[in-house]
């Protein structure tokens, strides 16, 4: 078999896949109903390997189902919360920890699907740091204030007998990249990572202190999918489909791991040894029905209890909309 025609069979095998996608989706379509509108804004708080389903979903099945969505990348929880609350994007996905900030700001946002169970962060140091009393005077950086890694940094600071505010100084330090050269500078002592940044971190000699699915749980409520109230009122047909192309991603992305790994590589500019490993990584934390871990909420709880950031667990109703969760058979391809 020559080259060109070993291309040819994986185009024709590629393209039997989407196209069956599409008549699927289509078929899916008159189940659901006509689109309220077929245009949507999403946000993304910063670009991360966890999102791979809607990395494959941008590619793969959005517009299979109809939609044309416009994916605008921001620089932290902050910022796509914010954005979200201004009405400047129509749906979100981020972290727990954004929809909380999102509900104590009494904005009428809630969460309507999550199912992203990755702990995947890791605690890398420079080199010469071995432990964590080590880390005391020194710089920690994190994505921003009030973000995912901010509460995960200060629970393992306090769990390894470290005092978040007196003994270290912790600052926002954006998207992983921007933390992995300020660790290579020496402009910060020590940073939360994410993949592939933590294995870029390790292989340069840094020290990893600690890893999020050991030092806190082993799954996590990562993510979720937000929306104002109103909007899911007005669209919820729209939904329907963006979360039925989200669940095609998901499993799209696990029968075509070399697919996959590359639209990785793609959305995320790393090499493809680092997409691949990232695959593996993540490819096994969605649960497609948009559940939250249940295993692990408690933990989640008693570190925002424990920060300060809230007095008790936030009631589940106000939590998730879980209209489209109970109705996944209706929606689901």
């Amino acid at each position: 078999m020559d080259y060109k025609s070993g291309l040819t069979r994986r185009a024709f095998t590629a393209g039997a896949a989407v196209s069956l996608m599409t008549a699927k989706a289509r078929m899916a379509n008159a189940a659901i109903g006509p689109l309220e509108t077929t245009k949507l804004r999403f946000g993304l708080p910063v670009p991360g390997s966890s999102f791979l389903p809607i990395y494959v979903a941008a590619e793969k099945t959005w517009k299979a189902s109809g939609l044309d969505i416009e994916m605008v990348s921001f620089r932290g929880d902050a910022e796509v919360a914010q954005a979200l609350a201004a009405g400047s994007i129509d749906v979100s996905c981020q972290s727990l920890d954004g929809l909380i900030n999102l509900i104590l700001a009494e904005q009428p946002v809630i969460g309507f699907y999550a199912g992203f169970y990755q702990a995947d962060f890791a605690w890398a140091a420079q080199p010469a740091i071995k432990k964590w009393s080590d880390l005391k005077g020194k710089l920690l950086g994190v994505s921003t204030f009030g973000s995912l890694t901010d509460e995960l940094t200060r629970y393992v600071l306090i769990k390894n007998g470290l005092d978040p505010s007196r003994d270290v100084k912790i600052i926002q330090s954006g998207p992983a990249p921007g933390r992995m050269q300020a660790l290579k500078s020496g402009r910060l002592d020590c940073a939360i990572m994410s993949p592939p940044d933590k294995w870029v971190a390790e292989e340069s000699g840094m020290t990893m202190l600690g890893a999020q699915s050991i030092d806190v749980a082993p799954e996590w409520p990562k993510h979720a999918f937000l929306a104002p109230s109103k909007f899911l009122d007005a669209n919820p047909n729209v939904i329907k489909a963006f979360l039925r192309a989200h669940v095609q991603s998901i499993r799209y992305a696990r029968a075509n791991p070399d697919e996959a790994a590359r639209i990785l590589s793609a959305a995320l500019k790393f090499p493809a040894r680092y997409a691949d490993k990232a695959y593996r990584e993540v490819i096994d934390g969605y649960n497609e029905r948009g559940e939250l871990p249940v295993a692990s909420m408690d933990v989640y709880w008693n570190i925002l209890i424990e920060g300060g950031v809230v007095k008790t667990a936030i009631p589940k109703d106000r939590l998730i909309d879980r209209r489209f969760i109970e109705t996944f058979d209706d929606w689901a391809p």
